[in-house]
């Protein structure tokens, strides 16, 4: 039986591997590979975007508002009342008659301070002159808050003032502030050291001064509100607001002050407010 005949093949090729490799792919995997890769890289890189910053309180303040030169900084405690002392007594020798009995003892009084100053190097004349000056600078710098910060979205720890609002059964707004007390028996911190917040979450606060961290946008807009806190009437000026979407219970271990436990005893009812506007 004849056998079965063979075309001729022509000259024998060489197969290089990149060709046999390209041959065992289906057809479009290159193109999706090239996809998952530009996908994997977009999400690596813009996942972070999603996430809170961490913000501490003095991140808070405007740095060029705060940055201006306060020559009363380097003056000790001591000084500082004595270069007060100074003032008064000067404001109460101008109000006071030639003949008075008390001006001769207030006087040598004043004569003394302005040694005391003197021998500690304060300049007296030129501190007291520039105190209107930096009176202004001091109230810009506590009101203005970082621009930086508006409308990000961010977490920060701090202690919370419940407040409940006229008409409202619920308490879903209030001050975060950065130390126990404030406000009531501390002074009240500068606006730039308090935030307005109101919740858009199920947390809700359990007592005055609660150690909390709060998440969500923060916005920089001036408020002004008086509020029944525990211990009398207070004005509430805050430079920012923060709609929260997420709150966080501090334990004492992780708590900004560990003295957050002496503040329970204040589980009275929340305080009530009367809005100000400013």
């Amino acid at each position: 039986m004849e056998g079965a005949r063979v075309k001729d093949p022509g000259p024998i090729r060489k197969i290089e591997p990149g060709i046999f490799r390209a041959s065992a792919e289906k057809p479009g995997s290159a193109n999706m590979k090239r996809w998952m890769l530009c996908l994997a890289a977009a999400l690596l890189f813009t996942a972070p975007a999603f996430a809170a910053m961490p913000v501490r309180w003095d991140q808070l303040k405007d740095p060029k508002a705060a940055g201006y030169e306060d020559p009363y900084a380097a003056l000790s405690g001591s000084e500082l009342r004595s270069l007060g002392t100074v003032l008064r007594l000067r404001q109460q020798l101008d109000e006071m008659g030639s003949a008075d009995a008390d001006r001769l003892t207030l006087e040598q009084r004043l004569r003394q301070e302005e040694a005391l100053l003197a021998a500690a190097g304060v300049p007296t004349e030129q501190l007291l002159s520039q105190r209107f000056e930096v009176a202004k600078k001091r109230a810009a710098a506590a009101l203005a808050g970082n621009s930086a910060l508006a409308g990000k979205d961010i977490e920060i720890t701090g202690y919370v003032i419940p407040v409940q609002e006229p008409g409202s059964d619920q308490v879903v707004a209030g001050y975060l502030v950065p130390e126990q007390g404030m406000c009531s028996h501390m002074p009240a911190p500068d606006p730039n050291q308090m935030i307005r917040y109101r919740l858009s979450t199920g947390w809700r606060a359990e007592y005055v001064y609660e150690p909390v961290r709060l998440t969500g946008r923060l916005s920089l807009k001036t408020t002004r509100q008086e509020i029944t806190l525990l211990d009398g009437q207070v004005d509430m000026v805050a430079a920012f607001e923060m709609e929260v979407t997420g709150a966080q219970r501090l334990d004492e271990q992780s708590a900004p002050n560990p003295m957050s436990r002496i503040w329970k005893f204040f589980k009275g009812p929340v305080p009530e407010n009367s809005w100000k506007h400013p």
